[in-house]
């Protein structure tokens, strides 16, 4: 199974990603009217801490996907489904400003690692992209092999790098 055929089947089965998101928005809600910040203690800020992951790890995989579409491949945007392509990137931005409604994302565990991951792979899009256009007749020959290395291997320098300029 390929990526695209797990992306096929995603769409093909577009009902199981909006009840995922139905159920996220339901959890989002009941902790706005029951959460505050005088009880946001050890059990809360462990659900919110998954809620947060559940939320913006596909969110993420989405905004990848959507940035490769346009990018790499040069495909109109308007072909995508927008179940699989749209639906997780709306949901995450709608879903984490109902959170921080609810409590500051800073109190939230995990939160400034998860936006640091972020950052570094949109800075890792960004590079992957300059070095495809640079050395596209050369070193792209390969194809979608060779730009995923490229990618890991950015990914894993800059978390290396990032990590001894912070400490």
């Amino acid at each position: 199974m390929t990526i695209q055929d797990f992306i096929n089947l995603l769409s093909n089965n577009s009902q199981v990603i909006i009840n995922y998101y139905l159920v996220l928005l339901v959890i989002s809600l009941c902790g706005l009217l029951s959460v505050h910040e005088n009880n946001f203690k050890s059990p809360v800020t462990y659900l919110y801490t998954i809620l947060v992951y559940a939320i913006a790890t596909p969110g993420m995989l989405s905004f990848i996907l959507v940035v490769y579409n346009l990018f790499f491949l040069k495909q109109n945007l308007i072909n995508l489904p927008i179940v699989v392509y749209y639906l997780p990137l709306i949901a995450m931005i709608v879903l984490l400003l109902v959170i921080h409604k609810t409590i500051t994302l800073k109190k939230i565990p995990g939160f400034d690692r998860l936006l640091g991951l972020f950052t570094t792979i949109l800075i890792t899009l960004f590079l992957t992209y300059f070095i495809q256009r640079i050395f596209i007749g050369v070193f792209f020959i390969g194809g979608l092999t060779h730009l995923f290395v490229i990618f890991i291997v950015l990914l894993v320098l800059l978390k290396i790098g990032w990590s001894k300029l912070v400490k």
